[in-house]
């Protein structure tokens, strides 16, 4: 169970439904499937999913699956500290 008590979490997310429950369970305010990609790709030591990690990936389909437990106590422990969505006002026309 979450912090906020869902007894209904999946037992493993993808990169996009992980993201998504990462959202949904106020952990983050917002992060793309990309963003979590981002930070998995990154040479981190302790992200603990991959060859020679304690989590190994499983296979659902064609993606790539994360117990979930450890998938969302990584994220509550390591916040990412990035930028965030830029919310800055756009040029007319596409220019700077």
């Amino acid at each position: 169970m979450t912090r906020k008590g869902r007894p209904d979490l999946p037992s493993f997310v993808t990169f996009k439904t992980g993201a998504d429950l990462l959202v949904a369970e106020g952990i983050l305010p917002s992060i793309t499937a990309d963003g979590v990609r981002y930070i998995a790709r990154q040479s981190r030591k302790d992200w603990p999913f991959g060859e020679g990690r304690p989590y190994a990936y499983e296979k659902a389909g064609n993606a790539r699956a994360m117990a979930t437990g450890p998938f969302l106590a990584y994220f509550r422990k390591h916040p990412p500290k990035g930028r965030g969505p830029n919310k800055a006002p756009r040029a007319p026309g596409g220019k700077s």
